[in-house]
């Protein structure tokens, strides 16, 4: 059970790491034409897009007069939890 543990925390923890990278790439993809640049956040996107979609959702009455995502920080600090959880 130890190992399993282990590799759904390491899974977490990457998750959280591609949701960060996603983040920061949204900003740069602003900033560049840098074809690697932007593929690198579309492939960031496509795989953080099904867990923020959700959030999205639930937020949206909140927050759509904003103009910021809040759903990304909710994402990590439910990711960092769940990792908190299983240790």
């Amino acid at each position: 059970m130890d190992l399993i543990t282990y590799i759904l925390a390491e899974i977490l923890r990457i998750c959280t790491i591609v949701v960060i990278l996603n983040v920061i790439l949204s900003w740069a993809t602003m900033m560049t034409r840098n074809y690697h640049v932007r593929r690198f956040y579309w492939l960031t996107n496509r795989l953080t897009e099904p867990m923020l979609a959700p959030i999205r959702r639930l937020l949206y009455p909140y927050t759509r007069n904003l103009g910021i995502d809040f759903s990304p920080f909710l994402l990590i600090l439910l990711l960092q939890f769940l990792q908190r959880a299983l240790h």
